[in-house]
């Protein structure tokens, strides 16, 4: 940039830029796809005037040029002088990514902007040839779409002013532009949830006091409970409209990902189609900022290992077009995403060739194949015998792990040979304000976050079996390391009996049972953290909570809990295919 921006304004211009330039890919994908179109390309129009314009408000001359050029080539293809064919279009990809890394380039702290001299001369010499001849695309009407395309509008002549319109406020043709949107930090969005968890602890402890009181002096008893009631009310609302705010389309996500599918496939030489499902299905922004790169992981697994070439698809008799289809629905508390591709699927016997020459399972010892494909999600490990830019560095599916367990999130992978693979990532709403399970041990109340119980089951003593020097309960087709809670905390279980209970939590793909002496319920709650003194792996706490009447409840760290399972039953207990 040739002049200094505050740091807001550049922010405010990528956001915009952003938008801009999704459409830009949607455009292009939609063109490569159908062919010329009179709505593709006259939709286009207006965020290329809108980019330019704000590009050269703060600067970006370089940026404002290439648009400009842009401009120049969606025009003669709208009115027909520049043909469509697949150089020109792949001429407009390689431009819009460009462009693209232009334009983040100059949020980067560190590094010299992106240059855009060689794509300006391709799309120049472009420009410069012979116009072809084709039928002309209907102009469309483009208004611009943001509040800064009147910057952009600036750069244009003026033209004469329309008869009965003189441009003052007080004359019939004037009409005010107003907006309905305010840019809001979402740190300021994060304080002002804070303050509502601390409304909602205090609104319960009201609730409780409402009730002793009632017991006492009836009358006043009642007008307290009745006041209580509306704060409780009010408040609920209150939290509920902050979350709603902080809740976004994950669409947002997802609209990144056809671009990178056609990329992907056209360098692999393969036919894949992307079909998106449940983009408005709102998720917390916090989720959103951290589920991009894990989703990303998962489809170049699914171009690279899952979907076959034309030729082979054809000759197992499948269309030579491949299907990945992504998906996102709430259930409940959680929100399911899914990627299903319908490639050769996971070769279990691959894997475990793999599996066995990295010495991660010795090669007489017997597993299931869903345990054996639980090694893809193991650090470093990969099937590919070749690096290639896609895969084969094993770098991938743990870093999905990895975000999963920062997330408390659960990960599931099922497959069928020759038929394809599927994904299934369960992901809370929201990391503010959490769902957990109460429950009891040792007379003590602790609380579990919801998002990473699996189930809960009652079972007998006699079912724990002994492998590796610790207790383990079986499943259906799954060994469950378990850990006595009342051993862990140093306190005496309640429960003498032959039954017992346990939740079986999850972290990534791996499962654990915790060993309780009862289960409570669900609550809401707001967690608050702990110095590190007292929690952390050691004690396997991630903070404590309020209940309503004035208690402290420690709420368990699943990680942490994960973490002193495996030290303490060794590096056989945590492996994959045991289950854990």
């Amino acid at each position: 940039m040739e002049f200094e921006v505050s740091t807001e304004l550049v922010g405010i211009y990528l956001e915009d830029a952003r938008e801009h330039l999704a459409v830009l890919d949607a455009v292009l994908l939609q063109l490569e796809r159908d062919g010329p179109s009179p709505d593709a390309v006259g939709s286009l129009l207006g965020p290329l005037h809108t980019l330019k314009g704000n590009s050269g408000m703060i600067g970006l001359i370089a940026v404002k040029d290439y648009v400009h050029r842009l401009e120049d080539a969606f025009t003669r293809i709208r009115d027909g002088s520049l043909a469509l064919t697949a150089p020109v279009l792949q001429l407009l990809f390689e431009g819009a990514t460009a462009l693209r890394e232009a334009v983040e380039s100059v949020g980067a702290s560190d590094g010299p902007e992106r240059d855009l001299a060689e794509e300006t001369v391709a799309l120049d010499s472009l420009l410069a040839a012979p116009a072809a001849v084709g039928p002309p695309v209907p102009a469309r009407e483009t208004p611009a779409s943001s509040p800064a395309a009147t910057a952009a509008e600036s750069e244009a002549p003026e033209s004469a002013p329309e008869k009965g319109r003189t441009g003052r406020a007080g004359d019939p043709g004037f009409v005010p532009v107003r907006s309905s949107l305010v840019r809001v930090d979402f740190a300021k969005l994060d304080l002002l949830l804070n303050l509502v968890g601390e409304l909602i602890v205090h609104r319960t402890k009201l609730t409780e006091m409402g009730r002793q009181v009632a017991a006492v002096v009836p009358d006043a008893g009642q007008e307290l409970a009745d006041s209580v009631h509306q704060i409780a009310s009010v408040s609920t609302q209150l939290q509920e409209t902050i979350m709603d705010i902080r809740m976004l389309p994950i669409r947002h996500v997802f609209e990144r990902f056809p671009r990178l599918v056609r990329d992907l496939a056209h360098s692999s030489g393969k036919q894949i189609e992307l079909v998106l499902q449940g983009e408005d299905t709102r998720v917390d922004k916090a989720v959103i900022d951290e589920i991009g790169e894990p989703l990303v992981h998962l489809i170049r697994n699914a171009v690279d290992h899952g979907i076959e070439a034309p030729e082979a698809r054809r000759a197992a008799g499948k269309p030579p077009t491949g299907t990945i289809l992504l998906s996102a629905a709430q259930e409940s508390s959680q929100v399911v995403i899914t990627l299903v591709d319908d490639g050769a699927g996971i070769d279990a016997a691959e894997v475990r060739s793999r599996a066995v020459e990295r010495g991660l399972v010795g090669a007489d010892e017997k597993l299931t194949d869903r345990e054996i494909i639980q090694f893809i999600f193991a650090e470093g490990f990969s099937t590919a015998r070749a690096v290639t830019d896609v895969s084969g560095r094993g770098v991938g599916l743990d870093v999905v792990v990895q975000c999963m367990e920062r997330l408390n999130g659960l990960i599931e992978a099922e497959t069928i040979p020759g038929a394809g693979t599927k994904f299934t990532l369960q992901l809370p709403l929201t990391l503010a304000i959490i769902t957990v399970l109460m429950i009891e041990v040792g007379g003590n109340v602790y609380a579990l976050p919801s998002g990473a119980v699996v189930e809960s089951l009652r079972y007998r003593r006699s079912d724990v079996v002994q492998m590796h020097g610790r207790d383990t309960l079986r499943i259906r087709d799954r060994i469950i390391p378990l850990v006595h809670l009342a051993d862990h905390f140093g306190v005496a279980s309640s429960t003498k009996g032959e039954e017992a209970y346990a939740v079986i939590i999850g972290r990534g793909e791996k499962r654990l049972g915790l060993t309780v002496d009862r289960l409570l319920g669900q609550q809401d709650v707001v967690i608050k953290a702990l110095d590190a003194v007292v929690s952390g792996e050691t004690l396997g706490v991630a903070g404590a909570t309020i209940l309503g009447d004035g208690r402290v409840v420690l709420v368990l760290d699943v990680a942490a809990l994960f973490e002193g399972s495996r030290a303490r039953g060794g590096r056989g207990a945590a492996r994959p295919e045991a289950g854990a």
